[in-house]
């Protein structure tokens, strides 16, 4: 008995490493199938609470709440990406361009950076080996740009087409399909169990999403005041990108962070004026993570920082940006379903003893 036991275990170790291994491979390789229906179940999460608040007090069917949703957050999403296109393209552009007023503005430690520069190089010569033989350099060709931009555009059209029907069909049927789920099972009280642990998921899931995206929305008017009032040319640009970077956890404000402070070099001359924006931002950045996030979502929600990101980096790897924004929710919805299981089977086991 003893050597069975210890044969099932070793087996197991392999097996679930095997497992985790294909899954890995099936999510790289077929992310352009994946990404849409992700990014299409989380964003359900969010606006499944709208329909159902349609449904209930304007005696609105799902198929036409779900509509309506679709439309009008459309035409917000239509509405802000043209307002705000053209100045984040602007800047995008100029700040690879104006690098050198960064450089002389901090032409300070522009020498020490020098030195440490041609310290590295004597040093890699030194392990490399000074080979003054001229070498040929090879260039492959790749396709045509003419052809690379129409394969991108093509795969966005149909990733966006994918998410847009899969979303509708989740707001409008998405409790008939859990329905039809679990009616596939023959134990009864397994698909009871099943149906239960969904809906307090989901439950559980939407209320962390929604109270996300409110405080991110809430961070990002805040940001663009703050910007307007410390003079920050095209404030509505750095609270948008607040607001989006905010669902990254610590890697997503650092970015931003980074990024306004670089703006702001680029902006001002004294360094008084240079400091106020990127101060704010960190400023409210840390009453936001460390006051209203715990008062809001609880420490019922909070995970690991460690966890947290070893999940944006795993994710990221996997699907790149797309990723790296969805891996928290992501991680979140995988640690509630899992807390939501085990909750029910030890309240099974006590019912059952």
């Amino acid at each position: 008995m003893n050597t069975k036991i210890i044969t099932n275990t070793s087996l197991q170790i392999p097996v679930w490493g095997l497992f985790i291994f294909v899954l890995l491979a099936i999510l790289y390789f077929a992310k352009a199938v994946f990404i849409p229906v992700f990014l299409a179940i989380l964003t359900s999460f969010i606006l499944n609470p709208v329909v159902a608040v349609i449904n209930k007090k304007l005696r609105i069917p799902c198929q036409v709440g779900a509509a309506v949703v679709l439309i009008f957050l459309s035409v917000f999403a239509a509405t802000a990406v043209n307002s705000l296109a053209d100045p984040a393209s602007m800047w995008f552009e100029r700040l690879p361009k104006e690098m050198h007023q960064v450089e002389l503005k901090l032409s300070g430690f522009r020498k020490s950076i020098e030195n440490v520069q041609e310290t590295t190089e004597t040093f890699g010569k030194i392990a490399v080996g000074d080979n003054s033989s001229d070498t040929q350099e090879v260039v492959v060709r790749g396709p045509n740009l003419f052809y690379k931009f129409l394969d991108n555009t093509q795969s966005l059209l149909i990733a966006l087409i994918s998410y847009v029907v899969l979303l509708y069909l989740l707001l409008a049927f998405g409790n008939s399909l859990a329905r039809d789920i679990g009616n596939m099972f023959k134990n009864k009280s397994y698909s009871r169990a099943l149906m239960i642990v969904t809906r307090e998921a989901r439950s559980c899931i939407s209320y962390y999403l929604l109270v996300i995206t409110a405080i991110n929305i809430v961070l990002g008017c805040l940001v663009t005041l703050a910007m307007w009032a410390a003079g920050m040319p095209n404030p509505m640009v750095w609270g948008a990108s607040a607001a989006l970077l905010n669902y990254i956890p610590y890697v997503g404000p650092a970015i931003n962070f980074v990024i306004v402070a670089m703006v702001s070099l680029l902006t001002f001359d004294t360094i008084s004026q240079v400091v106020i924006p990127p101060l704010l931002l960190l400023g409210i950045n840390l009453v936001e993570g460390q006051i209203v996030q715990p008062l809001t979502v609880g420490r019922v929600f909070t995970i690991n920082p460690v966890v947290v990101f070893i999940s944006i980096i795993i994710w990221g790897w996997l699907w790149g940006a797309a990723g790296i924004f969805m891996a928290v929710p992501i991680l979140m919805v995988c640690t509630i379903i899992l807390e939501r299981s085990l909750k029910f089977r030890q309240q099974k086991e006590i019912i059952q003893k």
